[in-house]
């Protein structure tokens, strides 16, 4: 039968026979490096003699993961690291012997642990002056290269992908931490009582993907870290605009920090504490997470501990260009918060607006005034919907949202003309029923 195992029952599957097309060639079973597994997928892929469509194809027939050709061109390019899946899929669909795949998923997974480790110090190159190797080993960023990106605003607060860029350096080593499932970090902070709101900003090992965490400060909820976008690696930065009502007049913050998911674990090499104020944005507070005095200094704890060292990476370029914000955390009448909604942002909506009166206030930011895109994700289960939106008291239009059904998320735009600064958004019910998850604006 296909996709059955053949030899005998009490085989050790990691002494499995090679192919013979791998006799005297590189196999698996020596595969350390990301540059040899390309080579050896590069291989089958020539002996496999289809095209990237033809491969698509069979994938898409035997019902598994999705082979996309883009996919397969940057992984055969070694532009991108893939998932397990998506190599089994390609290797499959290249018809290697299923009783071989064992042999190439343990390749994968010694290939996913060496990317995570350090280089080897010896083959850094020299930095090029006392102030330079300073910078690549402590991690100072550069600022003013930094690239602000979308995106997410849970509670209430913004999230925010930051890509930052080192004028006059490829790379930059930083010593950090990281944790996974059921671990956490805690540390204290520094702030101003007397000056304006507060973001916490933390710099992260990007290459990992889909890491979240549930943020606490002071006991309350504060907001979420939030997953970059797939694609991203190298360093990166997020921030989080903490609500105000978390940090109004205090003079240092307790934050933890709790993992929720990730491909791998929750990264952290530094943290930075900023405020606003003269309508800039000033550091009151470092955390240098991997350097002992400072984790001292701010009482730095964590626990399901899975990495500590340092790391060699380039800065993430990619951006995003939307910021959310969650129906749940405006201001409601006549209505109410829906939890555990079912493929929602964040698990929650706004339910209920059946009536007249029913409403849901957005405060939404605007850098420029002009026209803007709100992207407005809703659901609607019984005909179609409509919301009279109005935009700082004035501009009022009908929103449509067409009818998919309940716990169906579709997303529908409207051009916008917002103020420079904070904007309201009010959705109001019109016509039928929806609900509403969030709001994104570009």
């Amino acid at each position: 039968m296909d996709g059955v195992r053949k030899g005998p029952m009490n085989a050790d599957p990691g002494n499995d026979p090679p192919a013979p097309e791998e006799e005297g060639r590189l196999r698996p079973e020596a595969v350390h490096r990301h540059e040899e597994l390309v080579a050896l997928l590069a291989e089958q892929f020539a002996r496999a003699d289809v095209s990237l469509r033809e491969l698509q194809a069979r994938a898409d027939r035997s019902g598994g993961t999705r082979l996309p050709r883009a996919t397969c061109a940057d992984m055969l390019a070694g532009r991108r690291f893939p998932r397990k899946a998506v190599m089994v899929a390609f290797l499959r669909a290249c018809q290697v012997p299923e009783q071989r795949l064992p042999a190439w998923e343990r390749a994968w997974e010694r290939v996913r642990l060496a990317r995570m480790q350090p280089p080897p110090a010896a083959g850094a190159p020299p930095p090029a002056s006392p102030e330079a190797s300073t910078r690549r080993r402590r991690g100072v960023p550069v600022r003013a290269g930094a690239l602000a990106a979308a995106v997410i605003v849970t509670a209430g607060a913004i999230v925010t992908a930051v890509a930052i860029a080192w004028p006059g350096s490829d790379t930059l080593t930083d010593d950090g931490r990281a944790f996974g499932p059921g671990g956490s970090s805690r540390f204290t902070v520094r702030i101003d009582p007397t000056a304006g709101p507060v973001r916490l900003v933390r710099r992260l090992d990007a290459r990992v993907s889909r890491q979240r965490a549930a943020i606490t400060v002071n006991g309350a909820p504060a907001g979420h870290w939030e997953p970059l976008p797939d694609g991203s690696g190298g360093w990166a930065e997020q921030h989080v605009d903490l609500p105000p009502s978390v940090t109004a007049g205090r003079g240092t913050l307790a934050v933890l920090t709790s993992f929720t998911s990730s491909e791998w674990d929750f990264s952290e090499f530094r943290y930075a504490v900023e405020q606003q104020t003269d309508g800039g944005w000033r550091t009151t507070d470092t955390l240098d997470v991997g350097h002992a005095e400072s984790e001292a200094a701010h009482g730095y704890r964590v626990a399901g501990e899975t990495f500590r060292g340092s790391r060699t990476l380039e800065p993430s370029l990619r951006t995003a260009a939307r910021v959310r914000y969650e129906a749940e955390a405006g201001r409601i009448s006549h209505a109410r918060i829906r939890s555990g909604a079912a493929g929602a942002s964040q698990g929650a909506v706004v339910a209920g607006l059946d009536h007249e009166d029913s409403w849901v206030d957005l405060k939404v930011y605007a850098p420029r005034a002009g026209r803007h895109t709100a992207h407005v994700t809703y659901a609607a289960g019984y005909g179609d919907a409509q919301h009279a939106v109005t935009v700082n008291g004035s501009t009022r239009f009908t929103l449509d949202y067409p009818q998919h059904g309940w716990d169906v998320w579709r997303q529908v735009t409207a051009s916008l003309p917002l103020s420079r600064g904070w904007n309201t958004l009010r959705f109001r019910h019109h016509d039928r029923w929806a609900e509403l998850d969030h709001v994104e604006i570009a």
